[in-house]
């Protein structure tokens, strides 16, 4: 696994802003926020089975991306009130 992809992306994206001399990084981290709640919500069952497929080679690694990735719907969900999820946490279960 390459060292990057370890660190969490918005962190590292934050530190990616401040090492290039950029001190108001809220705005940048706003529309990273906004464009990522976007995806979210206009993510279909095809998209989230591709990404699952893509991921995992095996068996367990499915069912556990299925596992945690509904567990991150349920949360954008109920906390950040993104719409269109259903249909995503039906075909993942």
């Amino acid at each position: 696994m390459h060292k990057s992809s370890k660190v969490h992306f918005l962190t590292a994206y934050v530190e990616y802003l401040l090492s290039n001399g950029i001190r108001s990084e809220e705005y940048y981290v706003g529309d990273a926020s906004r464009f990522l709640r976007y995806l979210l919500a206009n993510i279909s069952e095809e998209d989230v089975m591709d990404f699952i497929n893509h991921c995992a080679q095996s068996t367990s690694y499915k069912n556990r991306l299925r596992k945690t990735l509904r567990k991150f719907f349920e949360f954008s969900s109920e906390v950040l009130a993104i719409e269109n999820l259903s249909l995503i946490l039906k075909k993942t279960r």
